[in-house]
């Protein structure tokens, strides 16, 4: 089943300080026609460190269809890559939360 924009979703990012790879919550950014053309989603890292920035907005449970489970839940729009949707790592192949439109 493919995703959806907005659809909140677990990958994991190349960190840009080291290299390594971390699992964290992302935000699916594309739309339905980018994985239709290249089988992939561009996604939006999220975090909740509480760190503030220019390139991050925060997130409360007004914008998402379900509580979040996170304390200072943000996007980093700065921290993006794509991936593929067996490298996504959900339950019954689901998003866990979705933003709201």
């Amino acid at each position: 089943m493919p995703f959806n924009k907005g659809d909140i979703i677990a990958l994991d990012f190349e960190m840009p300080d080291t290299g390594s790879f971390v699992t964290h919550s992302g935000v699916i950014v594309s739309c339905i026609n980018v994985y239709r053309q290249d089988k992939c989603y561009v996604c939006a890292m999220m975090t909740s460190n509480n760190s503030n920035d220019l390139f991050s907005f925060h997130l409360n449970d007004t914008m998402l269809v379900k509580p979040g489970n996170k304390v200072n839940s943000q996007v980093r729009c700065h921290l993006i890559t794509y991936v593929r949707g067996n490298h996504i790592k959900s339950e019954n192949g689901m998003p866990f939360n979705k933003l709201k439109s």
